[in-house]
Order: structure tokens, then sequence, then C-alpha cells
């Protein structure tokens, strides 16, 4: 054997081979048919989705469409038809339809040209006029390519008919204009059927299939993958597959797309050559070319086949992984930080919007920006830590405690989360028990953010209509030092199956269920707000039941800041009313540590009762506090009611978890002075009382320690960007300063060497700048032999956020680094630490 095997080898080796070759290029044939297939059951998938999505979107139209001309056809003043013509021929032109048309309470079938009964048609006497239902009727009145679209309405009566319907009648070639494509050669097919197979619209194209019922018309087909039996019944289940089917001399590909609209269905026909013809065409090439890289294998294998070639296919596969990994890796952080910027920015957006619209209203704009700013500052702190690469790196985080406000802390997730509330028509509400401390030492971006995704939760999974809730208790702690704080988001939601509460908290998971597919998420949210409240010491627990609704607590122990504010009031009466009893309760309890006495009320009627009652006794009250929303009167009747009784000199404020916008108008008419967010801490009631019952404003103490703080000082800004130059120097000449500007690092030091000893008392300089960056302009200051230029004080001022950024400005001699957009309160601070080191020097310098 040994001997026949060295005598043949060769002839054995070109046998081997040969078969070899033959099963490769056997499965190649296989593989490409495959291949073909798949690539054209994707590309068909994509277009067929994309003209679905089109026509669902042109079908919205048309219902929100109806919708304007109810809202019209309501508002109309007479029950004359011709009043509407006028209106309607203005409407046809720019929405393209045929004529409206109505329908009575007896299915009679109204338009300007005729008058038909539709009694014997089920969609219309049960869908429409019983369930009231929007339905589309096609074909109707012997008329091709029309379709009626149709809405139930309240009862109108025009003349002596009832109506209970509104339509509009459209031309189905303008509707689905976009099947006329020349995709594919311009041999696609496209229709659009009933779940029936009943054709409801062709192509210009179509010229294969003519009956009137698209399935019926493939029953004498071949179909080469897939049964007719198997397309009816996809198409009754709505699950989709490529199938391919032989109608003459051509075989073609047959895909079908459920449309959102009725029980529409997309079918595409296209022939097979056209698709993968390409594809078909490059196999015997291929076939050469797979027998010459087989030939060169085989060849390969027996000449340098060795254990280096092993190392180099392990070190090769071991690389692509480690891609892999980390286009996985970047794609997870990615989705992780969508959600967190997105929220913040969604509320910046909406409030510079509202600005816009209100820019005659100074109080409005200045509580839209202050909005803005607290937004900004949240989503500039997620992009902060976005830049710190170590972090991303790492998997760590580190949390940067420091003192905070509960009361901005509130404020801020209320004007995140309001716009969201306030579209779907949630009642929203926070409740606070037993606050003592308001200031305490926490990482307000962490704590924000975990409150931000447990309530952009609630709000998500809640439908309209429903009730959202954040209460905040304060308890004591075990340590003096401390106090333990509770907090409870609840909802009245779609809840949480016990089995899904098991893996709540792991990364990139959601419950599978009909009613959430279609919310967006990435299912990280809750696994890093689990994160972040284990590294504050907290704890995080969940109690939901399916249907029932949920509620998150997170239980914190929390530094306390120093001492509470002093506080007090003189012995004045105020009356609280809110359909909410622990509102009432927390709000009487703070006035009466205030040393002010209170009544509460929880009805709009009650309110006036007592007012009344006090102004009769002669106990009138000083302050009046009321709800915007009570079960039997609104808060802006209820003051109306109230400013007749007490008169003009009594403070009536409107407080609410919503926003002051949508009824600043209307409250200003009612005689209301002004409003308090929800929710309402001891000290907003003890400010608000002062501001409008003593008329002392004691919310301005920051813009009153930036104002003027560097006044007499002169500063040289650095920056090659205009907007960025004048945004720096509007903020820094707040400050009192008197601000040089140049366009590049070389202009700086021209400037500074050109100026008296001691003329400038800082420098702010942009990093990346043309012709000499930040880092160059600073080292060359540094080096002048001036006696100015080692203690003028430096700030590098960059968009540059990363740590080695900051280190490298160091290193050129900088005093500071301050990225962008400039927090002022930060800068300021840093000046001040900075002004004092320099004068310490200057004062030991002295001394010797």
């Amino acid at each position: 054997m040994k001997i026949f095997f060295e005598k043949y080898w060769r002839k054995i080796l070109v046998i081997g081979f040969g078969i070899l070759v033959i099963i490769m290029l056997t499965f190649n044939a296989m593989l490409i048919r495959g291949t073909a297939y798949e690539e054209g059951s994707q590309h068909l998938d994509e277009l067929s989705g994309q003209i679905a999505s089109s026509i669902e979107k042109q079908s919205r139209g048309q219902w929100n469409m109806l919708d304007v001309f109810y809202r019209y056809f309501v508002d109309l003043s007479s029950d004359d038809w011709t009043v509407l013509s006028g209106y309607i021929q203005d409407k046809k032109a720019d929405f393209g339809f045929d004529s409206l048309c109505l329908v009575d309470e007896d299915a009679m079938y109204y338009d300007r040209e005729k008058s038909v009964s539709l009694l014997s048609n089920r969609e219309v006497t049960a869908k429409l006029l019983t369930d009231r239902q929007p339905i589309i009727l096609d074909n109707m009145f012997s008329t091709e390519d029309q379709l009626i679209f149709l809405i139930p309405i309240d009862r109108q009566v025009i003349g002596d008919k009832t109506f209970c319907a509104l339509g509009v009648v459209y031309n189905s070639k303008n509707l689905f204009d976009m099947l006329n494509i020349q995709a594919y050669n311009g041999e696609v097919m496209m229709y659009i059927t009933h779940q029936n197979g009943d054709a409801l619209f062709r192509s210009s194209q179509e010229n294969t299939i003519s009956g009137y019922n698209l399935i019926n018309s493939l029953e004498e087909a071949e179909f080469k993958r897939g049964s007719l039996a198997a397309f009816r019944n996809h198409i009754r289940s709505g699950r989709q597959e490529l199938m391919t089917v032989r109608l003459g001399d051509r075989e073609y590909y047959l895909n079908h797309t459920p449309v959102d609209v009725d029980d529409w269905q997309l079918v595409t026909m296209v022939p097979v050559d056209v698709v993968s013809g390409r594809l078909m065409r490059s196999t015997m090439i291929t076939f050469l070319c797979m027998l010459l890289i087989g030939a060169l294998i085989v060849i390969a294998f027996i000449l340098i086949y060795s254990d280096s070639t092993r190392k180099v296919l392990r070190a090769e596969e071991a690389a692509r992984k480690a891609a892999e990994n980390a286009n996985q890796s970047k794609s997870r952080f990615l989705s992780n930080m969508s959600h967190d910027i997105r929220t913040p920015m969604n509320a910046i957006i909406g409030m510079t919007k509202i600005a816009q619209e209100h820019l005659e209203e100074p109080v409005k704009v200045k509580d839209c920006l202050k909005k803005i700013d607290l937004s900004g500052r949240l989503l500039v702190g997620l992009i902060n830590d976005i830049l710190d690469m170590s972090k991303i790196e790492s998997g760590k985080m580190v949390l940067n405690n420091d003192t905070a406000s509960l009361v901005e802390l509130m404020q801020n997730l209320v004007s995140i989360t309001q716009p969201t509330v306030f579209s779907k028509k949630q009642v929203f509400n926070i409740r606070l028990h037993d606050i003592r401390h308001e200031r305490l030492i926490f990482d307000s971006l962490r704590l924000n953010q975990v409150l931000i995704n447990l309530m952009g939760n609630a709000v998500k999974f809640t439908p309209e209509g429903g009730s959202i809730s954040l209460d905040v208790t304060e308890e004591p702690a075990a340590d003096d030092q401390f106090v333990h704080l509770v907090f409870k988001v609840a909802d009245t939601g779609i809840g949480i199956s016990r089995e899904f509460q098991k893996n709540l908290f792991s990364s990139f998971t959601r419950e599978r269920d009909s009613k959430i597919d279609k919310i967006e998420g990435s299912g990280l949210g809750l696994a890093i707000t689990k994160m972040i409240v284990t590294m504050m010491g907290g704890t995080i627990a969940v109690e939901s039941e399916l249907g029932q609704g949920s509620v998150f607590t997170v239980e914190l122990d929390l530094p306390v800041a120093g001492a509470p504010e002093e506080m007090k009031l003189p012995a004045i009466r105020v009356l609280v009313a809110d359909d909410d009893p622990d509102t009432c309760r927390s709000a009487a309890a703070y006035l009466r540590e205030l040393g002010a006495e209170a009544d509460v009320a929880y009805r709009g009627r009650e309110a006036i009762e007592l007012a009344r009652a006090a102004a009769e006794n002669g106990s009138e009250y000083h302050m009046i506090f009321l709800d915007w929303r009570m079960p039997d009167l609104e808060g802006t009747d209820t003051a109306r009611e109230i400013r007749e009784v007490v008169g003009e000199e009594v403070p009536i404020l409107i407080i609410s978890a919503y926003d002051w916008s949508g009824i600043e108008v209307e409250a200003g008419e009612a005689g209301i002075n002004g409003f308090i967010q929800k929710p309402f801490f001891k000290s907003t009631l003890y400010h608000n009382i002062q501001k409008y019952y003593f008329h002392n404003d004691l919310e301005q103490p920051k813009e009153e320690l930036e104002q003027n703080a560097l006044t007499g000082k002169r500063l040289l800004l650095v920056d090659d960007n205009e907007i960025n130059l004048e945004i720096a120097q509007e903020i820094l000449s707040y400050t009192g300063a008197v601000v040089d500007v140049v366009h590049d690092g070389q202009e700086a030091v021209k400037r500074f060497e050109n100026s008296p000893a001691g003329y400038y008392a800082m420098i702010f300089m942009d990093i990346q700048m043309p012709v000499m960056n930040g880092y160059e302009a600073t080292k060359a200051i540094r080096k002048m032999e001036r006696a100015d230029a080692r203690q003028v004080l430096i700030f590098a001022m960059t968009a540059d956020a990363f740590a080695e950024d900051i280190e490298l400005a160091k290193r050129a001699g900088m005093n500071a680094h301050f990225a962008k957009p400039l927090d002022m309160t930060a800068v300021l601070k840093e000046i001040r630490k900075n002004t004092q080191i320099a004068e310490q020097k200057w004062g030991e310098n002295e001394g010797l």
C-alpha cells in the first residue's frame, strides 16, 4: 500500500483535488442560488416596507384632514350645505380629493352629485354607524379607482337630515401613485389587495395578471418555492415569506407586506432574472475563480502549511473578534446615552420654542431661560462623562458629591418631565413629606438621572389620562449628620409581570408585550439607575402587578450640608386649597413652623366659604394659595369669586405641577398675582410670602454675586470662533470687567507684549486656534522678560474636556481649565481661588 501510494500519489492528489473541486463548485452553485434568494428577499422586504409605510402615512393624512373638516363642520353657524361649499372647493386643490360626502343615520350616502343607500353594506351599518369606527370603502357605485374615507361624527342636523358620518372621496391613483416605480428596470409589479385577494389597485407596469382576485388568478401558476395555500394563509396571518412562482415562461419572486390600513396587503412581483440575474451570470466566473483558489489552497496546504501558519490564522481570528467586540461596545455605549441626552434636549428645544412665542413677556421668557439653563447643565454634565474616555474604557463612574439643593433638583425634574406629561394629558403630582433639610451633599447630576429615568418610564408606560406621582419623604437616619430620603415614583400604567421583575435591573432587557413593542428604549435605563443608586449607598425596589401600575422606591442616606436656613414669619393668616390632602397637610405644617396661621380647604367652594366667613368675622386672610385643578371648581374660577370677597390687596397664588404658561393669561384676568410650581418646600412658601405679601424678593443672590464680581479688571479674551467670542465676551462683561478680544494665539502674544505691566489681570485662552494655538501662546507669554509674565492669570477656555487636556493646560503654564460652555459660578470660584493664591505668593515675595 505504501509503495502504491508513493508511486501514484500525484494521480491520487489530482483525483482528490478534482473531487474536491466538484464538491466545492456544487456547493458554490447552491450557495449562490441561496444567496440570490436571500438578497432578493431582503431587497423586496425593504422596498415593500418603505412603500407600505408611505401608504400608511398618506392614509393617516386623510384621517387628519377629515378631523380638520369635522371641526370646521361643527363650528359652522349655518346648517346650509352651500355655506360649506366654498371652503371645500378651496381645500380640494390643497389636498387632492374629489368631493366631500356625508352619511345619515339611515345609512344614506350623500355627495354633491348623488345620494345612495348603503344599508346593505355591513361595514357601514355595523362598523361605522353602530361601532363608530372609521372605515374605507372602495369600488363603490360601480366606479373603479375610487376610495371613500369615512369617520363617525357627533350627530349633526342639516335641513331635515341627521348626519352621523363625514367622509372624502379620493381617486386611488392619487393615493397609490408611489407604486409606479422604476426599480428593477421598471419590471416590478405591485398590487394593493384585500386579505381575500380582491385587487384594489394595480401599478401601471402590471401586465401579467388581469383577474379581479389576485389569489384566484394564481391557481394555475406553478409555485417553485411555497404554495398558493401557504400564500393565502400568510396573507391572513400577517407572516411574510418570499415565494417564487412561474407564470408563462418566466419565474417571478412573489412577496407580500401587510399595510396598516384596513385589511390592505401590498403584493409585489418581480422577475427572478431581474433581481438576481447579475449574480447568476457571475456564477461561471466564480466557478473558475474557485477552481484556481482551490488549486492554490491544495498547493499551499502541501508546500507551506506549518505551525506558523496556524498561529497567523489564530491571530487573525483574535483580531477579528476584538474588532467585533469593540464595535459592539461602541453600539452599547451609544444606546446607553441616547435616552439620557434626548430628555434634556427635548426640554431645551421646547422651552426655546415657548420663549420665542412670548418675546413680549419678560417674566415668561425668564422662566423659560431658567428651565433651559437647568436642562442645559444636565446635558453638559452627561456630555462631560461621554468625553471622559478613561471612565468609558474602565466602565467606572465616580460620584461628584457636593452641596446641592433638593429644591433645584425637583424643579429640574418637573421642567424636564412636564412637557411629555402634558402632551399625554396625564395627572401629575409631586408631594413632600416632613422635608426639613433642603440642602444636602450628593451628586445632583446622578440623582437627577435616577429620578428622570424612573419618571420617564412612568410617563412612557402609562396611557393617556393615567396618573403619575412622586412622593419625597425625609426620615431620621442612624447618624445625626445624615437624613434618610425615600423617593416613591408611582403610576397607573401597564405594570410589570412578576416573572420579568426578576431581570428588571439587568442590561438590555425589556418585557415583550404588544402594548410596549412600539415604545422606544434600549432597556438600559433601569440597569443604569440601579448602578447609580448602589454607588450612592442606597437601595431600589419595585412593586407592580400587570395592569395595576408600578411603584419604584429609592432610599438614600445623604449628608446634611450645614444648618437649615433661618426662616420666620409674623402671625399672618394663610389659606391653602388643594384637593390632595397630603399637599394641604404638608403646606399647613410648613406655614405653622414658620409662625403663620394656616387653614386648609379641599375644594374650591370650600375655599370660597372660608374666605367669606373670615371676612365677615374680621379675621381676613393675608395670603391665599389655590390649586389649579380641583374637582368642583378650577383654581382660576375660585380666585375670581374669592377676589370679590377679599378685594385687591390680598395676594392670591396658583399652585400646580403643570406649566404656568397654559393659564397665565386667564389667571391674570382672574386676579391671580403669581404661580408656585409643585412641589413647594418650606423655603418656597417663605420666599413667595416675602415676595408677594411683604414685597421682598429674596431670590436674587446668585445674580448679584456674579454681577460686578470683576469690576475694574481688564481681561484679554482669545478665541478664533466669532460666536464663542461673542458669548464669552458678553458673559465676562456681565461681571463688570473690561474685555479686550483677539482671534488667535499670535495676536494674544503681541497684545500682551505691547501692553504695560499689570495691564491685564487675566487671560482667557482658547486652545485650538490657527497661526498659534493656546498652549504655544501661553508658553510664549510665560517666557517674556517682564514682571507680570509669570503672575498674570491664564485660563484655558476650550471644548477639549479630556483629562489629558487639563494636564496639558497645566504643563503649558495655565492656571486652570474651563470647559465650554462656561459655568460662571465655577469660573468665578476658580478666579477667586487663583487670585488668593497669587496674592499670597506676592506677599511672600514682598517679605523676602
